[in-house]
């Protein structure tokens, strides 16, 4: 069951748009269902026109979705998995470390759509700062022991806070949100005035998405509503209320990881099942399509990082 097909771009509410790509329901048992993307003639963003509705998202983040098995699904593999995440956690780290003062124990940062918290783990562990996180599930981290972090259970626009934050991440939230202008609104007024705002995002504008086609992850039909361009982040980081500090046309995520997740789609493979049998293949396509992917930071390649400022 899907909504009524929206007419008008959730960023910047123009109703003039035309069609730009259709996709299957990816990183998800095959069917006829298909999902219609939009171009905004106004914003360049690249929005769906017929999402599902929120209560029925479930059907597409059962527990054999594969983020949520994370290392787990890659069996005797997994330790190499989560080394990966740590390396990926550590990239994120540092790059909050440039917009903090170090060694100040009363700066508080909050991940938004946090899943499993290991990236505040880090920041605790090497920035000793107060760290706070929300997700709609609480299955990242449910059972475990994260008595360090402070752990919600609640939508973005349920949220309740009595504290501003100095920094607020969003690494790969923004997209799957239904309506990001009252998202960034909601943020504002979490955010202390000269605290910083840390997104990342799909860049639909790249080579790869253009190679892959309606195959590349970036879509991840029907999770992702919306993909944001220069001018997606002009509109939803008004002049008034903020300065845009820097937007880089690369990300934490490297690039190889949205091309493999796309030739695995192509492919057909069962993303239920385990993972092993795809690991060495995976390591033997790492090693020899290095020399493309050197490039991500200079070549857009899919995934892109803005930080905004409180004024």
């Amino acid at each position: 069951m899907t909504s009524e097909n929206i007419v008008k771009c959730p960023v910047c509410h123009s109703k003039s748009n035309y069609f730009y790509i259709s996709t299957n329901a990816l990183m998800h048992k095959a069917n006829s269902e298909k999902y219609n993307f939009n171009f905004c003639n106004d914003c360049e963003t690249v929005f769906l026109t017929n999402p599902v509705l929120p209560t029925d998202l479930d059907k597409y983040y059962t527990e054999n979705y594969l983020p949520y098995r994370g290392a787990n699904a890659w069996g005797k593999f997994s330790s190499f998995v989560k080394n990966n995440q740590k390396q990926l956690d550590l990239l994120r780290v540092n790059l909050v470390k440039k917009y903090i003062k170090i060694n100040d124990k009363s700066i508080h940062i909050l991940d938004v759509g946090c899943g499993n918290p290991s990236f505040l783990s880090v920041v605790q562990k090497k920035l000793q700062i107060k760290c706070s996180g929300i997700d709609f599930t609480d299955a990242g981290w449910k059972g475990e022991n994260f008595t360090e972090l402070n752990l919600t259970k609640s939508s973005i626009e349920d949220f309740q806070t009595t504290e501003l934050f100095d920094v607020i991440t969003l690494w790969h939230y923004l997209e799957h949100d239904y309506n990001p202008q009252k998202t960034i609104e909601k943020l504002y007024n979490c955010l202390k005035p000269g605290g910083k705002i840390i997104i990342e995002v799909p860049d639909y504008n790249n080579i790869i998405a253009k190679q892959q086609n309606n195959h590349w992850q970036g879509w991840h039909s029907p999770r992702h509503i919306s993909l944001f361009s220069k001018k997606s982040f002009s509109v939803l980081f008004s002049k008034d209320k903020w300065n845009i500090v820097k937007h880089l046309r690369y990300g934490t995520l490297d690039a190889f990881t949205l091309w493999w997740l796309g030739k695995m789609e192509k492919k057909g493979i069962d993303w239920s099942g385990s993972m092993e049998g795809e690991f060495w293949r995976l390591v033997f396509l790492k090693v020899v399509t290095f020399p493309f992917f050197i490039f991500e930071k200079i070549i857009p390649m899919g995934v892109q990082i803005i930080i905004v400022e409180k004024k």
